[in-house]
């Protein structure tokens, strides 16, 4: 345990997301288990979130918010910063599981900034 209450194992679970706007900084925090990051060329990752249509909805809305090329930060598991811009979104799809529960996911692609 940390400062606050807070169980170190849940920390290092979570992906964070912000950007600053004009209206200042803007944060989204993420559980790591709905997560998936694909490295589709040098620089260019896909994220996808996959949970439940209510729980994606705040994320969606997060990065639909974004335009083309705005910077972002990423964090997995508080392993520092990954700057990037925001290159886009796709739309909800709607899945089964093994399970036969309905599921959603949508993908945000972004480029990974070289300096």
């Amino acid at each position: 345990m940390i400062k606050g209450g807070v169980n170190l194992s849940e920390l290092y679970e979570k992906v964070y997301f912000s950007k600053t706007t004009g209206e200042g900084k803007n944060e989204l925090e993420v559980t790591q288990d709905i997560v998936k990051l694909k490295i589709k060329q040098t620089g260019t990752m896909t994220v996808k979130f996959e949970g439940q249509k209510e729980e994606l909805s705040k994320i969606k809305d997060f990065f639909e918010s974004m335009t083309d090329m705005e910077p972002l930060n990423m964090n997995i598991a508080s392993s520092g910063d990954i700057k990037a811009y925001f290159k886009g979104i796709s739309p909800f799809t709607e899945k089964v599981s093994p399970e036969g529960e309905n599921y959603y996911s949508f993908e945000v692609t972004i480029q990974e900034l070289i300096e």
